[in-house]
This record gives structure tokens, sequence and C-alpha cells, in this order.
């Protein structure tokens, strides 16, 4: 299945490498509330290194000794970095001894591993999924080879116009594993009514994903990722809120030009054509010919009937050039994935993916 999402602002002319060291890509989970400091549910802020979130999850739950539906958290981080996020756990009175729970847990890690505990505060209400606002990214890009003007103009115009809001390729896995897995467990036409496991919903999630990103790089190839007509969704900058355009004022028109709304594409349902604009559904429909068992398949399930803004603008993004080295700063709402801003930018490596598969070959 084709990955190769068409750019926005034609292919960089500069290379580099990510993650060269997991320190080269930090991320930071932010509530948009703070914990009010009294209530049931305990809320850890961790920063972890090496280590995968679900993993980390139930490590909690069993050294602090409860179940592990007990342990909740906002957002999925990567492994292959330094990252920040928020968990809760659901303790009611109980006691926690927050230091000793993180050490405890570090004992059963690996020495590549780590984890510090930020900060430990009560709050009445269960951290849910994709609560969070937004995630802040500090990234630094190593040995940089090319037309580093290419790469500064660059930078000035994806701080002002954005980028395409296609799904990052951690969505689908190493070499595309979880779209593969997704495709053959289909293909056994799976039960509408059977409640998804873990893993099969990652499989799901990568297969819609990757529905949306071969129908959004059409419309970047077509010009319609920034346009808006007559029945389209938009969502409001820096909100999860959108509605429905029933007419094209100016109004709407100026608020669509100064980025403070975005055109939104459905995610593949039953009705997802029937959810936007006869213009933008065409396209959807072109895009998505030679997938058609694929998406009958994917059709039998019950699926959401989400939509997506096409573009996100990276918020207070600032950058620096140290030689042959970029570290480029900027927060994302939740959901969207800076590598979806550095490809505009960089043609990068994942050196992290070359070790993984490195790995893999010699299992």
């Amino acid at each position: 299945m084709n990955t190769d999402w068409r750019y926005a602002w034609s292919k960089p002319q500069v290379t580099g490498d990510l993650k060269t060291n997991a320190q080269d890509f930090y991320v930071e989970e932010e509530l948009g509330f703070e914990p009010e400091g009294n209530g049931e549910h305990l809320y850890l802020f961790i920063e972890k290194q090496g280590v995968n979130t679900e993993f980390l999850a139930r490590l909690i739950a069993k050294h602090a000794d409860i179940a592990s539906n007990k342990v909740t958290y906002s957002g999925v981080k990567d492994r292959h970095a330094v990252t920040r996020q928020w968990f809760c756990l659901h303790v009611l009175n109980k006691a926690l001894d927050g230091a000793g729970l993180m050490q405890a847990i570090s004992e059963e890690l690996a020495p590549e591993e780590s984890i510090k505990l930020v900060q430990m505060e009560k709050h009445p209400r269960k951290l849910k999924v994709g609560v969070h606002k937004t995630n802040r990214f500090v990234l630094r890009i190593r040995h940089l080879a090319g037309n580093l003007d290419d790469l500064k103009d660059r930078l000035a115009l994806v701080a002002l116009e954005g980028v395409p809001n296609y799904f990052g390729p951690q969505r689908f896995g190493i070499n595309g594993n979880n779209l593969a897995q997704g495709g053959r467990w289909l293909a056994k036409e799976p039960s509408p009514k059977k409640r998804l496991t873990k893993t099969e919903s990652f499989w799901l999630s990568a297969i819609r994903s990757w529905f949306f990103n071969q129908a959004l790089s059409d419309q970047v190839a077509s010009g319609l990722w920034g346009q808006v007509f007559i029945d389209d969704r938009v969502q409001l900058q820096g909100t999860q809120s959108s509605f429905k355009v029933d007419e094209l004022n100016a109004n709407l028109l100026r608020r669509l030009h100064q980025l403070d709304l975005h055109p939104q594409l459905p995610l593949a349902n039953n009705g997802a054509l029937a959810d936007t604009s006869i213009l933008r559904a065409h396209s959807m429909e072109q895009s998505w010919k030679g997938d058609e068992i694929l998406l009958a398949q994917l059709h039998r399930l019950s699926l959401g009937r989400e939509q997506r803004a096409t573009r996100v603008i990276p918020e207070n993004m600032v950058w620096e050039l140290l030689n042959d080295q970029l570290i480029v700063q900027f927060s994302l709402p939740k959901g969207c994935f800076a590598t979806s801003v550095l490809r505009e930018l960089i043609d990068f490596t994942d050196v992290s993916n070359l070790s993984a598969n490195e790995n893999t070959n010699s299992e």
C-alpha cells in the first residue's frame, strides 16, 4: 500500500537524521487544565525514555497494587524518545508513595529504559483517552546536508501556513506492519458485534488513517486541502469544535484565510462520502479506487463518523540552526504528528527505525 504522500510545499532540499539519540525527540503532554489537588484519582506526570506507554501503565498498576483498568492515560507516546505524560490511578483514599513506586518500577526496567516522577496531584475526575489538549515538541535533527537557504524559507513558511495533517508513519508501524496485519485481520471478516482487542484497534486505526492520508494526499495535489465548499465541515483552530458549512460568506472565507478555520475530511466509514461536499466526496472516491475490497471489509464494522482537519498549524514555533543541526520547537493539537511537520522541512531519516529493522533482521 502506498505511503508516499504528496508534499504541500514540494520535496525538501535538505536531508538529516532524526532520533540519533532518544533525547533528540522530546514531547511533553499539556492537559489544558491543572489537577485540583483533591479527589479519588491520583495523577502522575512521568518522564520516560525507552518505555512503552501501555507497558508502563501495567507496571504502575502492579506496584500500586490496583487493577490494571484503574490506571489510565490520555495519549500513547513514542518509546524511542524522551516523553512526559500523565497517568491516572483510581486510588480512592489509598495512600501512595510516589517516589517508592517509581523506584520499584525502575528495578524492573532494562538499562536503556528510565522513568522519573515530575509531579503528583490528586484530581476528582478520571483521566480519559484524548483529554489532553496539546503536545509540545522539541526536536533535534542532526547531520544536515543540502540547501540550507531552502530550509530557512521552509521554516518560515510552515510556521505561517501549516502543513497537511497527515497521520505519521508511526501509526502504520515499522515497514507498514500494522497495515499488513490489519489487512489480514479484516480479510477474516471479524464480527462487528465483537469487542475489539487493543491490537485490533491499532490495526483498524492504521487502516482508516491510511485511507485518510490517501485522500488528503490527492487533495494536496489538486489544491483542495485548504479550500472549503458547501456541505463540508470545518474545524476551529485550537479546538475540537466543528460545524457544517451551509453558506460561503465573506466572514467564513476571511476566517479560513486567516487560519482560524480548517477544512475537514471524514475518516473512512459507511457514510463518509455523505458527510462532506460533493466535490470533496468525489475526490475521496477517486483516491480510494482500487481498494474497494478493503474498504468494503472496513465498512462491515461499526465505525464512528469522525472527521479530521486537513491542515495543522504548529503553534509557538521557534527554531535555531547550529552548523549541521536544527533544533525546532512547537506545539500541536492532540492526535497530530510532529513528523508530519518535519517532513515538509527536511527529508529526514528516522534512525530509531533503522535500529529496529536491524534488531528485527537479527532475530
